[in-house]
């Protein structure tokens, strides 16, 4: 992706209710924002039905050097953030940009997605098992794991300019001082583990 090409850096995450996708869109934001490497950046939720468990999306865009007007739903991520392999399907995947970032919670390898959604050369493939690393680490709620915030390393992976310090730092500052500590930890797990191609 060249940088004229994608002046505005588009992304798209994919969950469902209560896993935290619009948390994790704001955190994403917040630590582009603070990287100084971003003109302006914005997050917002796109919710269906508004209960647990019910697929949702939320959105970030960041622009390196432009304020950004538009704040309707994208269409064709340059980023695709995957939660829960469980919502996709092949119009999700289709509608990431050949050249595009996969991003999934899975504890298959990146070879299966590409396989599977036939997606381009081009297309970087980032996975790791978050949902094991959360339930390792007993970072849950109602049993379910939280993978919000340990996804965040997969992110950090592919786009440096976000950086692993400044995602630890925005958690930091929004919880509490027991609940940063393991999620900071796992972040960098995540980003350790995750398995690229």
């Amino acid at each position: 992706m060249t940088e004229q090409e994608n002046e505005i850096l588009k992304i798209v995450i994919h969950g469902r209710g209560g896993q935290g996708a619009v948390t994790a869109s704001q955190i994403i934001v917040e630590a582009a924002f603070l990287s100084e490497n971003f003109a302006d950046v914005t997050a917002f939720p796109s919710f269906g039905a508004e209960r647990r468990g019910a697929p949702i999306q939320a959105y970030a865009k960041l622009s390196k050097n432009k304020k950004i007007w538009d704040r309707s739903s994208i269409e064709e991520p340059d980023i695709l953030i995957v939660f829960d392999a469980s919502v996709l399907d092949q119009q999700i995947v289709a509608s990431l940009k050949p050249d595009g970032i996969f991003i999934v919670n899975s504890n298959k390898d990146p070879q299966y997605f590409k396989k599977i959604y036939n997606l381009s050369d081009r297309t970087k493939i980032i996975v790791a098992d978050i949902n094991k690393l959360a339930i390792e680490n007993n970072l849950l709620i109602d049993g379910n794991p939280i993978v919000n915030t340990p996804i965040l390393g997969l992110l950090a992976k592919a786009i440096p300019d976000l950086s692993l310090e400044n995602l630890k730092k925005i958690i930091k500052n929004r919880m509490n001082e027991e609940l940063s500590e393991i999620n900071n930890k796992l972040i960098e797990e995540g980003y350790k583990l995750a398995k690229t191609l």
